[in-house]
C-alpha cells in the first residue's frame, strides 16, 4: 500500500437530501487528489441504507474517511469497522447500539424541523417549501437558499426509528463538528453528542454546514485523509 497517496473519503447525506448536497465538497476534494465516494440512501431502512453506503466503499486500498451529515451520521455509525479509519459527525446523529436517529432527537429540546415537516399517512415526509431554505442553509443567500431547497425530496421516516446493532465510533476515532446555529438538529443535542467523539470542533454554522462551511468541510476531511 502506497501510504502517501491519500484515503478515500465516503460522504453519506442526510434525511430529505441526496447525494448532490455534497457536490461542492466532493470536488474540492478531488481536486487535491482524494478519492471520494458519495452514498444514495432512501433505500427503505437504516439497514439497507448502511448497505448502499458500504457498497461505494470502493476506494482504493485501506479503510476510509466517513463522512455523515445529520440522519447520515446514524448510516456512518453502522458502518463495517473494518473498512472505515475515521468518523466524522457533521451536525449528525451519533447513535449507540440500540438508539434510533429521531429517539435522539425526541429527549432533545425542539427544534424547528417537526414545524417544517409535512406527513401523509404512509410515514412519507416533506419540507415545507416556504421553510426549507431557512431552516437548512440560513447562513446562505436566499437565492442559494432557493436553490439547495429545491433539490429536496421525501423522506420515509421509518429508518429514523431503527437502530444499529453495534457502533463503529466505540471502536474507530471521531470528529464531531457542532453547528451552533442550527435549527434543525438542537446545538444542545450536537454538544451531548460530541462528547462521545474523540476530537471536536463547533462552527457558527447552520445545519448545511457542508454549504455554508464548505472550504472548512473540504479542510478537515482533507487533512484527515491525508495524515498517515
Amino acid at each position: 500500500m502506497d501510504r502517501s497517496a491519500p484515503r478515500g473519503v465516503l460522504l453519506v447525506h442526510g434525511a430529505w437530501h441526496t447525494g448532490h448536497a455534497w457536490n461542492g465538497v466532493a470536488k474540492g476534494l478531488r481536486d487535491r487528489g482524494v478519492p471520494v465516494a458519495v452514498a444514495e440512501l432512501h433505500r427503505g431502512s437504516l439497514a439497507a441504507d448502511i448497505a448502499a453506503a458500504e457498497s461505494v466503499l470502493d476506494l482504493g486500498p485501506g479503510p476510509v474517511i466517513a463522512c455523515g451529515h445529520s440522519y447520515g451520521g446514524a448510516v456512518i455509525s453502522g458502518l463495517n469497522v473494518e473498512r472505515v479509519a475515521h468518523l466524522v459527525y457533521l451536525a449528525a446523529a451519533m447513535p449507540d447500539a440500540g438508539e434510533s436517529s429521531l429517539g435522539l432527537m425526541s429527549d432533545a429540546p425542539h427544534s424547528d424541523l417537526h414545524a417544517a415537516m409535512i406527513g401523509d399517512p404512509h410515514g412519507i415526509t416533506t419540507i415545507d417549501p416556504g421553510m426549507a431554505g431557512a431552516l437548512f442553509h440560513g447562513h446562505l443567500t436566499e437565492e442559494q437558499q432557493a436553490d439547495r431547497a429545491a433539490g429536496l425530496v421525501p423522506q420515509l421516516m421509518t429508518a429514523g426509528y431503527q437502530s444499529i446493532p453495534d457502533a463503529a465510533w466505540r471502536v474507530r476515532p471521531s470528529t464531531y463538528v457542532v453547528c451552533d446555529d442550527d435549527r434543525v438538529l438542537h446545538p444542545e443535542l450536537q454538544r451531548r453528542l460530541s462528547e462521545r467523539a474523540s476530537y471536536t470542533a463547533t462552527w457558527h454554522s447552520d445545519h448545511g454546514a457542508f454549504a455554508s462551511h464548505e472550504a472548512e468541510t473540504i479542510d478537515i476531511l482533507h487533512r484527515l485523509a491525508t495524515d498517515r
